[in-house]
Formats: structure tokens, sequence, C-alpha cells
């Protein structure tokens, strides 16, 4: 019926048979125009057939690249792995550096943890010659924690292992402005209430001048550390002032002017408490994730006054604990969080990560992080 000439394509299997059945309804005007369209390769005549008539993979394979790569946008990151499975072109095509940046910048503002060894800032800025695929792989809290359980057997023995050494306790200060807003209840909950992630244990003494006294926790897989916490004035003038005030009125620091009267103000530790930093292993920074970028922001100076080299070996780490009063509260993402201390450019271990004041939820996860960085030193 029709002929074969060099001219025109032939067809088969289901799209055959269906081109087949159409053609006996002589009523059937638009399919006979597509027809006509389809051996003259008219490109401007589209084609609506449904996909339990004709094969979707091959259709789909005929999109062009970035209507592809648009449908691939939609995709979680865990989907985007399985599809570089499917088929080779898949898997060349689904390295996009475009779609791999859209996913890290949409995806990072939802991991609830970043660290000095996560932080895809880093590898953006020293151009190195990570493809964003790699960065976002590297990166990923939950692509971490996967490849953690696919190596859970290891990763027991390893704990088990570092568990029976002989270890020091390591001593931590717990400060920030979070310890003075609606996240205040975060030191309640750890030292004086009962609890399923912390134990008490003892208590010990101030050293300098009184400052320095603590209490010392055990957490829930046994891991042990002693625990000061640093408030920047008395419980009476931290209920009566505004947070705007706090670095004036903060006792633990000092101003200081600069040589010349344009340059900025900076702040000191005081020297008791300097005393006391050389002999910490650890910084806990308290932040209230829960009010306002600039309110966050805020508390820079705090963090770089306590965590100065001076006193404080490049090797201690800072976790800073990111805290919203409940779990239905509103909160900064750890990754803003990040940016506004401007933890980057720190030459120490950090971590961020997202905590609830009311039931401790991922406080013991960043105490067990920060404890192996001590062990580490």
């Amino acid at each position: 019926m029709y002929s074969r000439t060099s001219e025109s394509q032939v067809v088969s299997g289901g799209l055959q048979q269906y081109i087949t059945n159409k053609l006996k309804r002589k009523d059937d005007r638009s399919l006979t125009d597509r027809l006509k369209a389809l051996y003259l390769r008219d490109d401007t005549v589209q084609f609506n057939l449904r996909g339990t008539e004709v094969d979707q993979a091959a259709m789909f394979d005929c999109l062009p690249i970035n209507v592809k790569l648009h449908i691939f946008s939609f995709l979680d990151a865990h989907s985007l792995c399985l599809a570089c499975g499917v088929c080779k072109s898949w898997n060349q095509m689904l390295w996009d550096e475009s779609l791999w940046r859209h996913r890290l910048e949409v995806d990072k503002h939802t991991w609830s943890q970043v660290t000095h060894c996560t932080n895809p800032e880093v590898y953006q800025e020293a151009s190195s010659e990570w493809t964003y695929k790699e960065i976002y792989l590297r990166c990923s809290p939950d692509v971490i924690k996967s490849q953690r359980g696919t190596n859970s057997t290891f990763h027991q023995v390893s704990t088990v292992l570092k568990y029976l050494l002989p270890k020091k306790v390591p001593k931590a200060a717990m400060f920030g402005p979070g310890l003075e807003t609606s996240t205040s209840g975060i030191v309640r909950k750890m030292l004086y209430e009962n609890n399923d992630n912390f134990t008490r244990i003892a208590m010990f003494p101030g050293q300098f001048e009184g400052v320095g006294a603590g209490m010392t926790l055990k957490l829930s897989d046994g891991h042990q550390f002693h625990l000061s916490v640093l408030y920047s004035a008395s419980k009476h003038e931290r209920e009566n002032q505004h947070q705007q005030n706090r670095l004036a009125r903060n006792r633990m620091l000092s101003q200081q002017q600069g040589a010349e009267a344009s340059d900025a103000v900076t702040y000191e530790l005081q020297p008791a408490l300097q005393q006391l930093c050389h002999t910490l292993d650890a910084f806990v920074f308290v932040v209230d994730a829960s009010e306002s970028l600039e309110a966050v922001s805020a508390g820079k100076a705090e963090l770089r006054a306590m965590v100065q080299e001076r006193w404080a070996s490049p090797r201690v780490p800072v976790l800073v604990l990111s805290c919203v009063p409940t779990a239905n509260s509103s909160r900064i993402p750890a990754v803003d969080v990040m940016l506004a201390l401007e933890l980057s450019s720190f030459t120490r271990p950090w971590m961020v990560i997202d905590c609830v004041t009311e039931n401790l939820r991922s406080v013991d996860t960043g105490i067990v992080w920060m404890i192996e960085m001590t062990q580490q030193k």
C-alpha cells in the first residue's frame, strides 16, 4: 500500500500495528495528516501518542537534552544517582554541572548539619577540579549517613576499639547568645533534668577566680565529657537587658580600641577566661536559630574572641548548636548559620548542627562529633 522508496522511513513493531489499526478508520484525517508529516519528515507537526501505545523510554530519548535535564531537575539526589545506572547515555547526561549545581543550591538549605569537611563553599571557592556532583556527594549528610550504613560493621568495630582505648575525658565550655534567649532551656535540660541523652556523673569546681565550674556528663553510648557553662552576665542582668546590648554588658569580654580613631572596636577575653581556655579541649557555641540572621551574626564577635589561637590551640574544635525552642519552630538553615558566623575562615575543626531545646534532639550527635575531634588531636 505504501512504497518503500529511499525517501520514506519504514516503521515496525507496536507503532506499525498502531498505524495499521488507525488507518482502518477512514474519517481519521488528523492521523493521515500526521503520517504524511512523518514520511515527509516535517518537524513542525507534534506527535501526541499515548505511552501505552509506544515505547515510553524511546519517546523520552527523543526529547532535546535541555528538556531531559529539566525533567531530571525535579528528582532528588538519590533518584538521580539511581538513574545513572539505567544506561550509559543517562549516566553521561546526569553528570551535567548545571543539574547538580541546582540540586546543591536547593538541598544545602535543608541539611541539618555542616562541618569544616562538608562545607560546599570550601570546594567552590578553592576552584577545585571536583564536579558539582562530587561536591554534593562529599557534603550531603544523607549520603554520608548512607555510606556509613553500608560500612556499618567496620564503623561499629572501630567505635568499640576507640572506646576500649584509654582517652582523656575532654573538657568543653558552653557559651553564646542562645543561652540567653528562647533556647536558654538547653542548659536546664542537659544539666538538671533527667533525659535519655545525658547522665550526670559529678560536679567540679572552678579553677580561675571561680570561673570554669561545671558538671561531668555521660552519653548513652558511654562517652564522658566535662562541661562548663559561661554566661555573659548575672541572671538578673540577662533577664532585664535587650539582646542588642549584649556585647556592651558582656562580662566575659573587654573592649579594645584600635590605635587609630578610625579602627573598629574589638573584644578580648578577660584574663581569668583566657586561663580557662588554655585548659579546654572544645568549645560549644549556642545560637538561637529561630531569631533573625542578623541576630545570629551578632554573636560572631563573641565567638572569635573566645577561640583566638593565643589561648586556644587550632586543633580545639568548635561545635555550634543551632537551636530552636520546639520542633515546630521555624529556623535558619545550618548552612546560613555557618555563613553568618563566617566559620569558613576558621583554621580549626567546626560543626553546625540543628538542635531542638525541648527534647535535646541532635545535641548528643553534636557532642559525639566534638569528642571524636578532641581524640584526634
